[in-house]
């Protein structure tokens, strides 16, 4: 293993092969985000997510892809000005990086897929093991977004721009009312904002709800009291036993035990904090 990751892994203190995965993962987005800054990327886009959260607001739990959106709408855009700068960064850093940009037709979402195959421990089946990390970006996102300006350290210190946190949270919404099914995920984000006051930008939300989900097309008024009562019929409709089982892979053994309190009271005990 390349001595910059070795040096890196170390300090996540692993304790399992599971963590142990998630924290390579982790490394290797960052090291993926470190090409796309040098190489111009985020004159075109900004990072925003689950991810985003982790790495530059220290979200406690980990993510697996790399969600962005571009400033200006764009059909044209495409991954071509990047893969082989990424191929290289990689193997700078001695990563076995395949690159696979699978078919997109139809959709607003262009991703590319960064599989490694050389850092994970073989295991006894004698499979070669691998880490895949989606990169996905909006090419026509809803507007009125706020973009901010961070900074990561690994591999290098280096500048990316970033979602504000009321932006991300608006997106956030948009996805806990329209997704079609129940991701733990979104909900621990959900406690996340909620627990820091911070509030979802309104021009956003009405942007994206208006562009897509049940809601699309039809000008509705998303006022705060909409989303309130939204959001607390959705959480009455949640399966919060299967919620557990999806964010539970991404904690550590200690934030699961947290997870015996996810159940609707708890959830609109935070919505109401949202006021």
């Amino acid at each position: 293993m390349n001595s910059i990751i070795e040096s890196r892994l170390a300090e996540y203190n692993v304790r399992s092969e599971e963590a142990r995965k998630h924290a390579l993962r982790e490394i290797v987005q960052g090291i993926a985000l470190y090409s796309l800054s040098v190489h111009g990327f985020f004159k075109k886009a900004v990072f925003h997510g689950g991810t985003e959260l982790r790495l530059v607001h220290s979200l406690s739990r980990f993510s697996e892809d790399l969600d962005f959106a571009l400033h200006v709408p764009a059909e044209t855009f495409s991954w071509d000005g990047f893969t082989d700068s990424l191929l290289r960064t990689c193997a700078q850093y001695g990563l076995n990086v395949e690159i696979r940009e699978p078919e997109t037709q139809g959709s607003s979402i262009r991703r590319l897929l960064l599989v490694e195959t050389s850092i994970l421990e073989r295991s006894t089946s004698g499979r070669t093991p691998f880490l895949r990390i989606s990169l996905e970006v909006d090419i026509d996102p809803p507007p009125c977004a706020d973009i901010e300006t961070a900074y990561l350290d690994f591999p290098i210190p280096f500048e990316i721009g970033v979602m504000a946190l009321s932006s991300s949270f608006a997106l956030k919404c948009h996805a806990l009312l329209c997704r079609s099914w129940v991701k733990g995920r979104d909900w621990f984000d959900f406690l996340w904002f909620c627990s820091r006051n911070i509030r979802p930008k309104e021009e956003l939300l009405a942007s994206s709800f208006d562009q897509s989900g049940p809601w699309a097309g039809m000008g509705i008024s998303i006022t705060p009291d909409w989303l309130k009562e939204q959001l607390s019929m959705k959480i009455g409709s949640i399966d919060w036993k299967k919620a557990q089982r999806d964010i539970a892979p991404f904690l550590s053994p200690e934030d699961r035990n947290s997870l015996s309190v996810w159940k609707a009271d708890f959830f609109i005990h935070y919505l109401n904090r949202m006021s």
